[in-house]
């Protein structure tokens, strides 16, 4: 396996009545993009504070590409860039002129090309010489997200990126994001927007009161979920179908059309039986799906509670 570009390990954050964080740990490679979940209070930010080295932490440890913050504080920041969930643009300032100043402040090289670039790939440069003030909120957005772009990191920290973002906003995210793990980048990224995560996450970690609840690929996390909700779509005659159904492991049967909905209680393994069995007893299926936001089905499953 590659060197991981993002290592936490057992990192852990007090606060005088609270452990913010506790024995949180998780890697991430080249083109990882992992959902960062939980309720409000949770740690998130606390985390991406804390692993970005603003905020002071207990015990533990955070690597970028090999890099520890403890020891190499300066090496890890040059490949880390954190995007908190409000940060101000400057008003009387253009948005190439914003980009300069954190240009020079970055020591970024070739500092014109480099805006360039983050312009194009945040939908920006049509506005390089609108003012700030004169941005809508999604642009303001994108336009810090360049800022945070401007010295190439490796790793990205997003902390709920997406708030207060139209929905034509949000689809420009989710195209910037796609682009980034095409890149090789690593994303850890916070939302309570599951639907948003679940179109461009591979991974997801799930905190509550400071613990990692559950941390993985989506793929093994979906594996692991003892009920799934499930579509399924017939035609022509229903009675074999609902037969073999209702002599299945599944709860909440409701019957739309040609077709129905349930709950199943089992493995990936045992909804592939249930579907060859209805193939093999002569049921024509026309579909078969899980309803829902795979996220959403893994984060109520997982005992946290609610986002918000």
């Amino acid at each position: 396996m590659p060197e991981p570009l993002l290592t936490i390990e057992h990192l852990r954050v007090d606060f005088p009545a609270v452990v913010a964080v506790d024995d949180l740990s998780l890697t991430m490679q080249p083109g990882d993009i992992c959902g960062l979940i939980g309720p409000n209070g949770a740690g998130k930010t606390t985390t991406m504070r804390a692993v970005s080295g603003l905020q002071e932490f207990t015990r533990g440890s955070v690597r970028v590409s090999g890099h520890e913050l403890a020891r190499e504080p300066d090496e890890l920041k040059r490949r880390l860039g954190f995007m908190p969930d409000f940060c101000p643009t400057y008003d009387q300032l253009t948005t190439s002129e914003f980009l300069e100043h954190f240009a020079r402040a970055f020591a970024v090289p070739n500092r014109t090309q480099r805006i360039d670039e983050c312009l194009k790939l945040t939908w920006l440069t049509d506005k390089r010489d609108s003012l700030c003030e004169e941005l809508s909120r999604g642009m303001k957005q994108r336009l810090v997200l360049a800022k945070t772009l401007l010295p190439d990191p490796q790793v990205l920290l997003l902390d709920e990126p997406a708030s207060g973002l139209d929905p034509l906003g949000r689809i420009e995210l989710r195209k910037i994001l796609l682009q980034l793990r095409a890149a090789g980048k690593a994303v850890l990224i916070s939302s309570h927007i599951l639907a948003e995560l679940s179109g461009f996450c591979n991974q997801a970690a799930i905190m509550e009161r400071g613990r990692l609840v559950k941390f993985g690929s989506i793929a093994d996390l979906g594996q692991q979920m003892s009920t799934r909700r499930m579509s399924v779509k017939w035609r022509g005659d229903a009675a074999k179908a609902l037969e073999i159904l209702k002599s299945a492991n599944i709860n909440h049967l409701e019957t739309v059309g040609a077709g129905a909905t349930f709950d199943f209680a089992g493995d990936t393994e045992g909804l592939d039986e249930l579907l060859k069995t209805l193939v093999m007893q002569g049921v024509r299926i026309a579909e078969w799906r899980g309803i829902g936001d795979d996220l959403e089905q893994i984060f109520l499953q997982s005992g946290a509670k609610e986002l918000m």
